[in-house]
């Protein structure tokens, strides 16, 4: 007999019948958490008992409000049937019928079933709380992160246009553990997880690297650098006016000024209090790149003294307002004010009285605004040049602009200020400032004061992008990616299967699926109902021809490059059966891109590279950043490379540099994180040997599972069994099931009903057999499935390096480790390690390592010297002229020959000639001595072996034309 109990919030009630669960549980809820639903949702009637009536308030009563019952809120549930837990969930009340006052109430049964990602709802990665991973940005934290768990800074190639013989901290960026962002994703939800895969290699090795164009400060982090403020005064006095000093012994530039700080006594914003109001000054509070903005609006104040009549001011305020960081000014704009009705010589002041700037000037203002003077005196002295023509005349804006300051720097608002006359300074002594007007031309001393009307002072961080020193809030590093599909892409990734736990529906299990299943088994024989009918399904569980898996395809260089060469995505995996009747292609994609790793052709550097290359910019500078798709590599730790290099531009020589990449090691690598082998990879064998394996995401994680489930003797069973409430409750699909003589894995469990047969599903299988991961030596020839070398592109029988290059004509050839590379010509050669080259010619040879060299209209030229120019197969510019002063070889490359013999005889041998029309120019500078004009042997100079030249400024112009040289 079927006994039911249900209990609402810890009260057993009445049921007006079976609650007839219809339980249905499916392999699929596992595989695909994603597209899991509660186990259990039921609507039922409950009888208006008294019992029932006191648990929902007696809600019915439509006149009483004082209930606090909430139908809003889940109600805790709990059904048993034979005193086992069926569900454990929560009720919610839908309806209340009442007919003849007979209450019955219309309840939904939903099952406590954890349902993992819909909790995680719509959150981002970027949600997550990530403050206790901020630090500061520079070496020392760099080298550190490279034994952490947590996060870590690989070299990647982000397009610097950099050959990373030295890598440098502004262009490295965090990359966090995947393991970090589970763990972040269950806490933030109060779930937790059981997983040896997730705990361990190669799981905890796995890192999300920084995916975004700039590094860039957060808003807040701007906004805690930024102030602004106003309402000025002058900081020695307290007050908005300081008196200027008189000068009366002429003027010496600045240093007999009257200075102060102008200081802002009202903050209109600033969040970090960076400005003082008290003593005027701002403090840098992070290494950046700003522009500090100041506008300044004065008026002054002309008093003459003891004149008892008009004057008119022949005077003037000089001085500046300026900028400063410290005592280094970073701009200033000049200051100079009279008083004065139509121009800066008739302004006439009353007597006894004073003249007063306007506040309020409107352009022109003759006051304010500093015209060429005719003759000497102050306003030529120092003041000479063009109007200011400023809007408003009196006020002076200054702007410092992209200014690099760092953390603690001072930044001040000074005036600096001197009163005087504008009348020239004759041999008797200064010239007074005021003189009588139509009078008996006396002159009076007096002073000046200058006012402070209105003034702001603020900052604007110019350049957002984190500089070495900063402190950086990791959250910027983030990608924007829904929590659930980073989770879901995991799982597709390494074919995941997740489980709640029976006893915590808040607790997963989660494993690969070859480790989820287990071999233990139970017996259901005797559960089967052999009366009613059990069908087979041959190859049932097949409903696709082609099962792809691939990752999701991004716009950078590399990527797009393999997809166009291969036509298909980088590390992509395609499995295919043999069936005439089925015709789907079944896709797993991540939500990852694949990364390619690039070799570093002359310093053993493999490098993932994300960077976009575009030829159609300027020459050295192709290279780009962007916002690519989020990726997944894995962290290899430190690799050693031939090339000894330096990080940050310190002082200590490093032999390792910080790995990461689809393979766990470049050479030698163990695993691979890409599903299939590459047909090409983008490095080779020149510094090691390059042995690949076959232990690849497919073939360790999706294989087996796909051979079962497409092995000729797979087929799917479907049949009726009694199956118990103990049966449900402990009911697991990790286990083997055995019946009819054979062994299943249980797919499905429909409509369990505790009072009838259950249809119960199961995949009869062929076990396939467990991968045994190999390696093989790569030598880059096409070997079967082996991926070749990319070494060079062969077009018009030129051999040139896969970017950077741009080549018309044939035979050419570049040596693929140099870049940012342009020929219009037939056979020139560009060996190893050179940038920056342009030839128009032919023939012409590059030798290793020479960098900006421009060839134009040249022919039959060796360069071994980096920035050299040849027009013409001439060299000119920079290089082309030379002082010698001992024995040499002459060189293609220059073009004239200044000799010093004060020390000896100085002898020019010239080299034999593989080219016509070479020309030097040899003079001899000094007087001792001689300089010797040497052929090689064979060759002779004008019928001769030699030629000397014995004159101070002699000189001579040597030329090969054809089979000889010749003096012209």
């Amino acid at each position: 007999m079927i006994k039911e109990e249900l209990y609402i919030g810890n009260e057993r009630v009445e049921l007006l019948g079976s609650l007839e669960p219809n339980l249905t549980f499916n392999i699929s809820d596992i595989k695909n958490p994603d597209k899991r639903k509660s186990d259990y949702s039921k609507s039922i009637s409950l009888p208006g008992s008294k019992k029932i009536n006191k648990l929902f308030e007696h809600i019915f009563e439509v006149n009483i409000d004082l209930q606090t019952f909430n139908p809003n809120l889940k109600t805790d549930v709990l059904y048993l049937v034979n005193g086992e837990t069926i569900i454990d969930g929560y009720l919610q009340l839908k309806e209340i019928k009442n007919i003849d006052k007979n209450i019955t109430y219309e309840v939904t049964i939903i099952g406590r079933v954890g349902s993992f990602i819909q909790d995680l709802g719509d959150s981002y990665l970027d949600d997550l709380t990530w403050t206790d991973l901020n630090h500061t940005y520079n070496e020392a934290t760099q080298i550190a992160s490279w034994a952490l768990s947590t996060y870590t800074y690989p070299l990647i190639d982000y397009g610097f246009n950099n050959g990373f013989e030295d890598f440098y901290v502004g262009g490295m960026f965090p990359a966090v553990f995947a393991k970090e962002y589970i763990d972040r994703i269950f806490d933030a939800i109060g779930y937790t997880y059981t997983s040896t895969f997730l705990t361990s290699s190669p799981f905890d090795k796995l890192i999300i690297p920084f995916n975004k164009k700039d590094f860039k400060l957060s808003s807040t982090e701007v906004a805690s650098r930024l102030f602004e403020a106003n309402t000025p005064e002058f900081v020695s006095a307290a007050a908005t006016e300081i008196n200027l000093p008189l000068e009366t012994s002429g003027f010496t530039y600045l240093s007999n000024y009257q200075s102060d700080t102008i200081r802002h006594t009202n903050e209109v914003t600033d969040v970090s209090n960076v400005h003082n109001t008290t003593t005027g000054v701002y403090t840098v509070n992070d290494d950046g790149r700003y522009d500090i903005q100041v506008s300044v609006q004065l008026n002054a104040e002309f008093k003459p003294t003891g004149a008892g009549v008009i004057t008119t001011a022949e005077s003037g305020i000089i001085g500046y307002i300026r900028i400063k960081n410290g005592s280094t000014v970073l701009d200033s704009q000049s200051v100079f004010i009279t008083y004065s009705t139509s121009n800066p010589h008739l302004g006439q002041i009353p007597a006894a009285g004073t003249g007063t700037t306007a506040a309020a000037p409107t352009y022109p203002d003759y006051d304010y605004v500093h015209q060429n003077g005719s003759g000497a005196g102050i306003v030529n002295i120092y003041l000479s040049g063009n109007p200011r023509n400023a809007v408003v005349p009196n006020v002076y804006t200054l702007t410092a602009t992209n200014e690099l300051l760092s953390s603690g720097d001072l930044i001040t608002v000074e005036f600096l200020g001197i009163f005087g006359s504008t009348n020239t300074y004759g041999s008797a002594g200064y010239q007074k400032p005021f003189h009588e007007v139509g009078g008996a031309g006396a002159y009076f001393d007096g002073t000046a004061d200058v006012q402070l009307i209105a003034s702001t002072f603020s900052n604007r961080v110019v350049n957002s992008c984190y500089l070495d020193g900063n402190t950086i809030e990791m959250v910027n590093a983030i990608p924007h990616i829904k929590q659930r599909d980073f989770f879901m892409s995991l799982v597709k990734m390494f074919n995941l299967y997740v489980q709640s736990d029976a006893q915590n529906d808040k607790h997963l299990l989660i494993e690969p699926r070859e480790d989820f299943l287990t071999s233990d088994v139970l017996d259901w024989t005797q559960k089967l109902d052999n009366s009613k009918e059990v069908s087979y399904l041959p190859m049932g569980a097949l409903d696709s021809k082609d099962y792809l898996y691939t990752y999701k395809q991004d716009k950078d260089y590399y990527n797009k490059l393999y997809q166009e060469t291969w036509n298909e995505i980088y590390g992509q995996e395609k499995y295919e059966i043999t069936n005439d009747f089925l015709k789907n292609e079944f896709k797993t994609e991540l939500i990852f891109s694949p990364t390619c790793s690039v070799g570093q052709n002359y310093n053993q550097k493999v490098l993932p590279t994300i960077k976009l290359y575009d030829e159609t910019l300027a020459a050295g500078n192709n290279e780009a950043r962007f916002l690519s798709n989020i990726r997944i590599l894995y962290f290899g730790g430190l690799k050693s490379g031939i090339w000894n290099h330096y990080h940050s531009g310190g002082v200590t020589v490093n032999t390792t540099y910080p790995y990461a990449g689809h393979y766990d090691d470049p050479f030698n690598p163990t695993l691979d994180l890409n599903f299939g082998l590459t047909k090409e990879i983008y490095w080779d064998n020149t510094f090691a040997p390059i042995t690949l394996t076959d232990n690849n995401l497919f073939n360790k994680y999706h294989k087996k599972f796909i051979e079962e489930i497409t092995d000729v003797n797979s087929k799917i069973v479907r049949g009726y069994f009694r199956l118990t409430p103990s049966d449900i409750k402990n009911i697991s699909f990790r286990k083997q099931f055995r019946f009819n003589n054979a062994y299943f894995r249980l797919n499905k469990i429909e409509n369990y009903n505790p009072s009838e047969l259950t249809m119960c599903e199961f995949l009869k299988i062929k076990d396939a057999e467990v991968f045994v991961a190999t390696t093989t030596l790569i030598n880059g020839g096409i070997n079967g499935d082996l991926p070749v070398f990319s070494t060079s592109q062969i077009t018009n029988n030129n051999s040139i390096s896969n970017q950077n290059v741009t080549v018309q004509g044939s035979g050419n050839y570049v040596n693929r480790s140099s870049s940012n590379i342009q020929i219009n010509g037939s056979s020139n050669r560009v060996f190893a390690q050179c940038s920056n080259i342009q030839i128009s010619g032919t023939g012409n040879v590059i030798n290793s390592g020479v960098k900006n060299v421009t060839l134009i209209n040249t022919n039959n030229v060796e360069v071994t010297s980096n920035d050299i120019t040849y027009y013409n197969n001439q060299i000119v510019g920079s290089g082309a002229v030379i002082e010698i002063d001992s024995n040499i070889t002459a060189s293609q490359e220059i073009q004239t020959y200044l000799v010093d013999t004060s020390g000896g005889d100085v002898d020019i041998t010239l080299p034999v000639p593989d080219f016509i029309g070479k020309t030097w120019n040899i003079k001899k500078l000094t007087s001792p001595n001689r300089v010797t004009i040497i052929t090689p042997a064979g060759y002779l100079i004008d019928e001769a072996t030699n030629e000397t030249i014995n004159t101070r400024f002699d000189s001579r112009v040597v030329q090969f034309s054809q089979t000889k040289y010749s003096i012209l």
